[in-house]
């Protein structure tokens, strides 16, 4: 698999982060409840990053629709701080109706990390570059904090 490694200072993000049935469903809420207007109001874009927290043991999802922010806390969202880190960037492009980025991370979980030097260390990040349902088509950028094993 083609990747990039990314040495990167420690940063914030802001944004919503809710524990979902398993499948998701914080981007379908933050683009009906109108956070992710407000969120464009207050810094001049969309949210862009899904942080993946990982799942319970019920299946939940621990997600956050966030961007990255280095300004005061804004009242009605959450903030995280991600650590100087090593990241491994991996890129999905290509046709949603193919499942391209669902690929993408069934190739990283299950055969470049068990088989790499490296294994996830905290949260990763999906940089959502474009996502255009009506064109299928996506271009993600699935980032991961990595230490050696």
């Amino acid at each position: 698999m083609d990747y990039a490694i990314i040495e990167k200072e420690s940063f914030n993000v802001l944004g919503i982060r809710r524990i979902t049935p398993y499948g998701g469903g914080t981007w379908a809420i933050v683009k009906s409840d109108g956070s992710n207007e407000k969120i464009k109001e207050i810094s001049g874009k969309f949210f862009d990053l899904g942080l993946c927290f990982g799942f319970s043991e019920d299946g939940s999802d621990d997600y956050m629709c966030a961007i990255e922010w280095d300004g005061d806390e804004i009242e009605g969202f959450e903030t995280f701080t991600y650590p100087a880190a090593t990241w491994l960037v991996f890129e999905a492009k290509g046709a949603i109706s193919e499942n391209v980025l669902g690929n993408v991370w069934n190739r990283i979980n299950n055969d470049f990390l068990p088989n790499s030097k490296y294994k996830k260390c905290m949260a990763t990040i999906e940089r959502y570059v474009n996502w255009n349902d009506a064109e299928d088509f996506c271009d993600v950028e699935v980032w991961i904090p990595v230490a050696k094993k």
